[in-house]
């Protein structure tokens, strides 16, 4: 398996009032394509920020983020965009559903500011949503969905797109057991089918369903 993400010593500090913050310090980091991988560590570790860079949502401040074989650093703007909106998938915690929209328009809105015509992205969200269990739902809103239904519209927004990569930022924290479950059981099945899945959890039990773990403390990786 060839490395998809290659981190070669990347640090992130931060400057405040009180001096400068080391979020990460001289990271070496290799991710094979395909690869299921847990970061965990304790808040303020610098997961969180591990997890904006690799998603291009943040820059390193020295050292060096090849993505797919593609140095970030020599990316324009626009073409971050393009790498944010369609090789990297993205869950959240807090699912970040639109309330007034449904799970299909919802599911639709990240190709539509692609600018995918109606009915390429109508037929990719209808699939995603299929995908996850969700086809029924489809004209609900967000309101008279379960936790564990909108965070399935998540994934399956995340999805659209057939990412190469998705990251998932605790994406059972917000859940009862059985509903992360079966949000765990969707994103094991993706990652069966070849897409590579990082996933940041501060649960031990969640982490051991990835095939590899990353712990990070202060900024470095221990292990």
């Amino acid at each position: 398996m060839k490395n998809i993400i290659s981190l070669r010593n990347l640090s992130r500090d931060y400057r405040t009032r009180g001096g400068v913050v080391h979020a990460l310090c001289n990271i070496d980091l290799d991710i094979e394509e395909g690869e299921f991988a847990a970061v965990v560590g304790q808040s303020g570790s610098g997961k969180s920020t591990l997890m904006n860079i690799l998603g291009c949502l943040d820059s390193p401040t020295d050292g060096t983020y090849m993505l797919d074989g593609t140095d970030i650093s020599t990316l324009s703007e626009r073409q971050l965009s393009y790498v944010r909106s369609m090789v990297i998938g993205f869950i959240f915690q807090s699912f970040n559903l639109v309330p007034t929209l449904s799970a299909l328009e919802n599911t639709e809105l990240p190709l539509l500011y692609r600018g995918i015509g109606k009915k390429q992205r109508r037929s990719a969200a209808e699939s995603a949503l299929e995908r996850v269990g969700l086809s029924s739902r489809r004209n609900h809103l967000p309101c008279e969905l379960s936790g564990g239904q909108q965070q399935r519209v998540a994934v399956a927004r995340a999805i659209a797109a057939d990412p190469k990569i998705l990251l998932a930022d605790e994406p059972t924290g917000s859940l009862d057991k059985k509903s992360g479950e079966e949000v765990l059981s969707i994103i094991k099945s993706l990652n069966d089918d070849g897409v590579t899945v990082i996933m940041i959890t501060h649960d031990n039990s969640i982490a051991d369903r990835a095939e590899r773990r990353i712990k990070i403390s202060d900024g470095k990786i221990i292990s």
